[in-house]
């Protein structure tokens, strides 16, 4: 038997009303990358925080190479071996490279002075190791988020950890970074680091993972070898169901009137002569690779951005060149991609944020809210979205991603739309959450909504789009129906290949 180095044993947490985690064991072998999967709620978080010493196990024992520890602090953590990159940054933005990766740590010489020029040979050794160039003298404010997650990882392998981990690592990265951070990941194995990797992305998982122990309920559903690695079983672990009923069917769709119509949208540099039409009831998929127009379409058309060519129309009705107001009024909306950037308003209630885009036509004569109104209807859409709370007062940075995500479309449907706007529906969500969202989304263009989606998930923009428009170099290069859409189509047309 391979050597385990970390052994997690009948783990056991409870918080006031729940049990977080109820008898959980892992282990992880020395050099393998252990992926850590289960919807959100799972346990996945609290296991991962007892390891890393913010919070303390109520039962059961933690083992590192055979002995049995005990991890008081992250301090502690990192001084046993163990390294952490969370999900959201925990950088400095006012400070450099090397002042972050130090902070805390600092090396100090004779008289006091810190040894600059030696910690950032440091940094560049070590990223140099691992495949890519940091700056040390750069300012983290200047970094892309690719930068900035090799300055966590670095910050991480300092004290030469023999475990890592990375919580959903790839959540803000674009394609080539996340390839990039693979590459990191794979020869992070080879010197024997023990990774352990937390992901929504089953794609990652089963192209990056040895093992996989898979939580569900705060209790371990099993462990998969590799070679027993698959979709459909992951997902009937973590959820109870196969793969191929997380889309709902829309084989029978049959689109209504025209709602929306682009015609020849130009902006230089950006869009060149993009025209496209959406229906009632339809969902219109926009793909390709990231950047090449989709989400400069969609802003487009919100309001967002002024196009100097071209028209857009929404029933029979053109609109301006730029005003979000105008489209509001005209039943647009867009929810958009960065929720916890500018999506919701995080220190808010869920009532607050569910109101915003209403004010007005919730608001009386005087400008005086009825709140009666306002919490009626904010009532209904939590009922009819399922969004877990404890009441509509509760603060939008305390839900899950999937119920954040629930909230800003409630946001939305308040102003009762005919085109809605979606760009990357479930970001960052398990897969339990992202079939509530695609229910929903599925349950509002049967009510007649036109939709427009945005997502880098092929398969979901397969799974979900009654066509799809596939973008390259700020044109669509080809439409494709529901019954001819294929990722090798969709691969073909975003990069620029012309089929015969």
């Amino acid at each position: 038997m391979e050597h385990e180095y970390l052994q997690l044993l009948h783990i056991t947490k409870k918080f006031p009303g729940v049990t977080a985690l109820d008898d959980v064991s892992v282990s992880v072998r020395q050099g393998e990358v252990h992926a850590l999967v289960g919807e959100n709620g799972a346990g996945k978080s609290t296991l991962m925080n007892i390891l890393g010493g913010n919070l303390q196990p109520d039962q059961g024992e933690i083992r590192l190479d055979g002995q049995s520890v005990r991890i008081t602090s992250p301090i502690d953590a990192f001084q046993k071996g163990i390294g952490f990159v969370h999900q959201e940054s925990n950088l400095l933005e006012n400070l450099s490279v090397y002042e972050n990766v130090f902070l805390g740590r600092e090396r100090v010489g004779v008289l006091g002075r810190t040894r600059r020029r030696e910690m950032c040979q440091e940094i560049l050794s070590s990223s140099q190791r691992l495949g890519y160039a940091l700056e040390p003298e750069k300012p983290v404010s200047e970094l892309n988020l690719a930068q900035r997650q090799s300055v966590e990882i670095t910050r991480a392998l300092l004290g030469t950890p023999r475990i890592l981990i990375l919580d959903e690592p790839t959540a803000a990265l674009a394609e080539d970074e996340v390839e990039r951070l693979f590459k990191i990941v794979r020869g992070l194995r080879q010197e024997g680091v023990s990774i352990l990797y937390i992901s929504h992305r089953l794609d990652e998982i089963i192209e990056l993972a040895d093992r996989v122990t898979v939580l569900k309920d705060g209790k371990l559903a099993g462990v998969l070898e590799r070679e027993e690695l698959n979709k459909d079983k992951l997902v009937r672990m973590m959820v109870g169901r196969v793969i191929q009923d997380i889309y709902p069917d829309r084989s029978q769709v049959q689109p209504g009137r025209e709602l929306l119509k682009v015609d020849r949208l130009t902006i230089p540099g950006k869009l060149d002569q993009v025209s496209f039409t959406l229906r009632a009831g339809e969902i219109v998929g926009l793909g390709g690779l990231e950047g090449q127009g989709q989400r400069t379409v969609a802003r487009a058309v919100f309001g967002d951005l002024r196009f100097p060519q071209g028209q857009i129309t929404v029933e029979n009705t053109a609109l301006k060149s730029g005003g979000i107001a105008e489209r509001i009024h005209g039943g647009v909306a867009y929810v958009t991609h960065d929720r916890r950037g500018e999506g919701l308003v995080l220190h808010q209630s869920i009532r607050k944020n569910g109101s915003l885009a209403a004010l007005e036509r919730l608001s009386n004569s005087i400008g005086w809210m009825r709140e009666g109104r306002e919490r009626r209807e904010i009532q209904e859409h939590m009922d009819s979205l399922q969004i877990k709370a404890s009441s509509m007062e509760q603060l939008a940075s305390h839900l899950s991603g999937g119920n954040q995500q629930k909230v800003m479309l409630t946001r939305w449907l308040m102003i009762h739309p005919r085109v809605l706007i979606i760009d990357e529906p479930t970001k960052g969500i398990d897969i339990g959450a992202r079939m509530s969202i695609y229910q929903i989304i599925h349950q509002l263009a049967q009510a007649g909504i036109g939709i427009l989606m945005l997502t880098s998930d092929m398969v979901e923009l397969i799974g979900l789009s009654d066509r799809t428009l596939v973008f390259y170099e700020g044109r669509i290069v080809r439409e494709l129906a529901r019954n001819e859409v294929t990722e090798e189509r969709i691969m073909k047309a975003a990069s620029g290949i012309t089929e015969g």
